[in-house]
């Protein structure tokens, strides 16, 4: 496997995904969602003995900045960000469909896509000093990895649209008032020790397992596929806006200054 998505099963019985960016935030690149589509993958068709997923970002400023702006800028037309945006919104689904929980273990601060990739794990903590926002519309679209979608499932639908509409950045403490996050946590570091991680790893292979199939036997899988899809599709229309180019062109303008 390459060094931008790592993978590391620990004798406990669980193992983290790691995003290997640290320098750009851990920002979701064309290379990114390459490696991590392989990685899930391994994880769902190959034999393992892990018991629970837990996914974060290297260093300790992000977990994960949303998409690399290098590949995902405004110069795309439809097609092509359809495209891109499906690839990772496949990552995305194959993680939700995990036949074991999932956590995002959300180091620090997270935008964007990062929120999606958050939103497709089972559970989520945050680091009480990061900061945390579904900015898409901010940059003129809409969530594209299926993420919107996602979050409707994990919070108050009217909390969620509310947060899509208003795009903004919010902290640890309001991610916990509406239940986007389950805990927040001060040391980062992670093992088994941990005290948020502790009644996970105390349970069983097959406990685990029969609690994941249970909830996503709860959920109306195809309709909730068709949703994500519509969600890629709505985004890609957007992505050729002149609202969106103007918001990327900004963005380089400001990085430049």
């Amino acid at each position: 496997m390459g060094n931008l998505v790592n993978y590391k099963s620990y004798e406990d019985g669980y193992a983290v995904i790691t995003i290997n960016r640290p320098e750009k935030r851990n920002a979701i690149s064309r290379d990114v969602i390459n490696e991590f589509k392989q990685v899930v993958r391994d994880i769902h068709y190959g034999y393992h003995s892990d018991k629970l997923i837990i996914i974060t970002g290297s260093g300790h400023q992000a977990f994960c900045a949303g998409g690399d702006l290098n590949d995902f800028h405004g110069e795309m037309d439809e097609a092509d960000s359809f495209n891109l945006l499906k690839d990772m919104q496949e990552v995305l689904w194959d993680v939700v469909t995990l036949p074991v929980p999932t956590i995002a273990w959300m180091n620090g601060s997270a935008r964007g896509g990062g929120m999606e990739l958050a939103s497709a794990c089972d559970f989520r903590f945050v680091h009480e000093q990061g900061t945390y926002g579904f900015t898409q519309g901010q940059l003129g679209i809409s969530t594209g990895w299926g993420g919107g979608t996602l979050l409707y499932e994990r919070i108050h639908p009217q909390d969620a649209y509310e947060w899509l509409v208003k795009a903004d950045v919010r902290s640890a403490e309001q991610l916990k008032e509406i239940r986007f996050s389950q805990d927040s946590f001060t040391n980062s570091q992670l093992d088994s020790k941990h005290e948020l991680l502790k009644p996970f790893i105390s349970r069983s292979y097959e406990q685990l397992r029969h609690w994941k199939s249970q909830w996503l036997e709860s959920r109306e899988l195809n309709i909730l596929k068709q949703r994500m899809d519509d969600e890629v599709e709505a985004c890609s229309r957007l992505w050729v806006s002149e609202a969106h180019k103007q918001a990327v062109d900004n963005f380089f303008t400001r990085k430049q200054n």
